[in-house]
């Protein structure tokens, strides 16, 4: 409804510029958010005119992390052309990024937790009071992945904690 351009700016131009009157153009019918993603896409991955440089792209995904706080840090990476981890020092800076969701929607589309910590403590006291629990069910009841359940296992009998140290508060 806008007509506003998301992407080829610069083509529009030089056709104005040339005093054509149409350009071939495709249309899109989304919400500002959708067309903002959209644009991102389309200038970090496409092999022909100008491309977002670092600047840019790190301004793109700390607005992402404000209009899409439950997107992971992986998504909002493949999206940007950024590595995940600095996504992630992003986020910490954005004092106003809102993760009171306490989950976040990866690449695959699947929710994962913030912290995880809660649910491996869980399954850490499943497994204390019913030792011989299957995997699978202690997983089921807990609402974790079966991973989940094998690694915490596998880190009490080795004598650790059930939450490793990078997943702590």
């Amino acid at each position: 409804r806008t007509m506003r351009v998301v992407d080829g700016n610069h083509r529009v131009r030089a056709a104005v510029l040339s005093g054509r009157q149409e350009i071939a153009a495709r249309m899109f019918e989304g919400s500002a958010d959708e067309a903002f993603v959209l644009a991102i896409r389309l200038n970090t991955v496409h092999g022909r005119g100008l491309l977002l440089n670092r600047a840019d792209r790190t301004a793109a995904a700390g607005r992402l992390i404000m209009t899409h706080p439950h997107w992971s840090n992986r998504m909002i990476a493949s999206l940007t052309g950024l590595s995940a981890g600095t996504i992630g020092r992003i986020r910490d800076q954005e004092a106003a990024a809102d993760d009171s969701a306490g989950v976040r929607v990866g690449k695959d589309g699947r929710a994962r937790p913030v912290d995880g910590s809660g649910a491996r403590i869980k399954v850490y006291e499943l497994l204390l009071s019913d030792p011989t629990a299957s995997i699978r069910d202690i997983a089921q009841r807990v609402g974790v992945s079966p991973s989940t359940v094998h690694d915490v296992r596998k880190r009490v009998l080795a004598g650790e904690e059930p939450v490793p140290r990078r997943r702590r508060a």
